[in-house]
């Protein structure tokens, strides 16, 4: 392959990102990380991790991922952050698992999205969340010339001085809960025992018991079983019962 992309979605924001930026700089395949082996070389000439921006930094899975792959060569090497707000230490924790592996992150950006954590916000009008859109499709136009060009620039960086230097001990003190945090979420009675949580969970940590969902407590908290629920039967805690699901209509999970 001769660009590829690797993405983390749970909503299907990230997905949508990754999907845009391969049909515009073409011959890409589009992976999800966390169905990938990590065994096997990735020999592609551009290689984009497209990822969420979890308390100001990244997610457990993407410092596994990087931890772990094989990277052939001296590909070229960019990543895209999706948030509600801000990129906080996302791209610099990006850059310097890298680094470890003396490799280098050779350009990082930062895209709006409609937001996602229902746990603390609504996802927004229609109108805010179709502007969100319209604008992702001006910013993957501008990277997609970026990365065709392997152009060097400086990483995305926040506005706020603290998202950069407290980003990253925020992020990695909450991320050592994430996988235990499934224990807040709830199913009433309106699950059916459909089974898509189960199926869409990208990490394998729910199981149908007796037709009702079961979380494994290797959760990645990415919400997509909540967010994706048909019949919104899942909570988390007393915090969701009243906000608006939302999950990305311009791609399918």
């Amino acid at each position: 392959m001769k660009n590829a992309i690797f993405y983390f979605s749970g909503t299907g924001n990230s997905l949508q990102v990754a999907t845009d930026i391969a049909e515009k700089i073409g011959e890409c395949e589009v992976l999800n990380l966390a169905k990938y082996n990590t065994n096997n070389e990735i020999t592609a000439e551009r290689v984009g991790l497209v990822f969420p921006v979890y308390f100001w930094g990244i997610p457990n899975i993407i410092a596994r991922f990087l931890s772990e792959i094989k990277l052939a060569g001296n590909p070229y090497l960019f990543a895209v952050v999706t948030c509600g707000n801000t990129v906080g230490a996302s791209l610099v924790q990006v850059n310097e698992l890298l680094r470890a592996k003396n490799f280098k992150l050779h350009s990082g950006f930062m895209i709006k999205m409609p937001e996602n954590y229902i746990v603390k916000y609504d996802a927004g009008s229609k109108e805010k969340q179709q502007k969100r859109f319209d604008d992702e499709a001006l910013q993957v136009s501008a990277i997609s010339k970026v990365v065709l060009n392997k152009i060097e620039q400086p990483l995305a960086k926040s506005k706020y001085l603290i998202d950069t230097l407290f980003g990253k001990p925020v992020n990695r003190s909450a991320a050592k809960d994430f996988p235990t945090n499934d224990i807040n979420f709830r199913v009433n009675a309106l699950c059916t025992g459909c089974g898509k949580c189960e199926r869409i969970c990208s990490v394998g940590n729910i199981t149908m018991i007796n037709n009702k969902p079961t979380w494994n407590h290797h959760c990645e908290l990415c919400l997509g079983c909540l967010q994706n629920c048909p019949v919104e039967a899942i909570n988390y805690g007393n915090k969701t019962q009243k906000r608006t699901r939302y999950t990305n209509p311009h791609v399918q999970l």
